[in-house]
């Protein structure tokens, strides 16, 4: 069984990576084939983090907000989990008024 990967980035430019095998040829031994593109696919990611990070800490220096907090909160609209982020929040904020008193 065969199957593909494509890589379809935010601006909607399409990598298409090619084909592979779904199934294990010989089990236990990866291909250094496929350890490589694993490996591609690892730093396109992590460039891809950085890239994130970088905007959020530019973005959130100019709008005078942690860029952590940006972080989170886009990360959370794009995982449609705010409601989750702003129990967190809350949260977090009553242990930090707790310790305060």
């Amino acid at each position: 069984m065969k199957g593909n990967l494509t890589h379809i980035a935010a601006d909607g430019t399409v990598t298409d990576h090619g084909e592979f095998n779904l199934e294990a040829q010989q089990p236990g031994r990866v291909p250094e084939s496929v350890i490589a593109e694993l490996r591609q696919c690892c730093h396109d990611a992590m460039d891809y983090a950085g890239a994130f990070s970088d905007a959020c800490k530019a973005q959130a220096e100019k709008y005078g907000i942690k860029p952590g907090a940006l972080k989170r909160y886009v990360k959370a609209l794009e995982g449609d989990k705010v409601d989750d982020a702003e129990a967190e929040s809350e949260d977090l904020l009553a242990l930090i008024n707790r310790t305060s008193e």
